[in-house]
């Protein structure tokens, strides 16, 4: 019982995804010019993957459930990987608004929307 408390109360999504111990950050940018390469960018520069973080930093996740997601902002999604210090990866992950898709869990995002215009001028200010 505690453990089923734990795993759905509120949290960080710095905390959900681990994101202090990233070294690298792969991520779509559309439009896709290959179907069979899907993340086509990274970030490696320990700056911006901060920067990254920080922005993650401010929104609140709670898990609702397992994966069993349907898209209402296909136009706002943002799709990554992340690479871990120990060598880990994620399975990849998605932010949609009030979404965030991590492995094979769905968490609202408390207090989203994702300023998704944040994440394009980031995205374009470090391609």
């Amino acid at each position: 019982m505690i453990f089923r408390w734990n795993e759905y109360r509120e949290k960080d999504m710095v905390e959900v995804l681990d994101a202090e111990a990233v070294e690298q950050i792969f991520y779509t940018k559309l439009p896709l010019e290959d179907e069979e390469v899907y993340f086509n960018h990274s970030i490696d520069n320990p700056a911006a993957i901060q920067e990254f973080t920080d922005f993650l930093g401010q929104y609140k996740v709670k898990k609702i459930g397992v994966r069993d997601f349907s898209s209402s902002y296909p136009d706002e999604q943002f799709s990554f990987d992340l690479v871990y210090t120990d060598e880990r990866n994620t399975i990849p992950s998605l932010i949609e608004r009030n979404i965030l898709l991590n492995e094979h869990d769905q968490y609202e995002i408390t207090n989203g929307p994702v300023d998704y215009q944040w994440l394009q001028e980031f995205l374009e200010k470090h391609e």
